[in-house]
C-alpha cells in the first residue's frame, strides 16, 4: 500500500480527516481508482510516489473526498515523480475516467462552499 510517510503531518491529517467522514461507497471508489492507477503505472516505489503526489495535490486543492482521486491524476503528469512514466500515468487517467463515468461520479472536485 501507499506509505503516508512521504507526506508532511498536515497533509496526512487532512487525508485521515477526509477518510473518517467519507461514505462507504466513496471509500470504495477511492480504493478502486487507486488500485487501477497502481496496476497501470506500477506499485513499486515510483508508482507509490506518484500516488502520494496525487494525494498531496488533492489536499492542497481542498477537495473534500478522496473519491475525487481520479480527477487529479492529470495534474501530476508534469511532476518529477510522474515524468518517467508519463505514458502510463496518462493511460491510467483515461481508464479511471471511464470508471468515473460508468459509476456516475462527478467530473468536478468536491469543495465546501463558503
Amino acid at each position: 500500500m501507499v506509505s503516508l510517510d512521504l507526506l508532511d503531518d498536515s497533509v496526512k491529517a487532512k487525508i485521515l480527516d477526509r477518510w473518517k467522514w467519507m461514505s462507504e461507497s466513496d471509500k470504495a471508489h477511492f480504493i478502486n481508482q487507486m488500485a487501477i492507477c497502481l496496476s497501470v503505472w506500477g506499485s513499486d516505489e515510483k508508482g507509490k510516489r506518484i500516488a502520494v503526489e496525487v494525494l498531496r495535490t488533492m489536499m492542497v486543492n481542498g477537495t473534500q473526498t478522496l473519491a475525487d482521486f481520479g480527477l487529479y491524476i492529470d495534474k501530476v503528469v508534469a511532476t518529477k515523480e510522474a515524468a518517467e512514466r508519463k505514458d502510463k500515468v496518462e493511460r491510467a487517467s483515461l481508464i479511471v475516467e471511464g470508471y468515473r463515468i460508468k459509476n456516475s461520479l462527478s467530473s468536478e472536485p468536491h469543495h465546501d462552499l463558503v
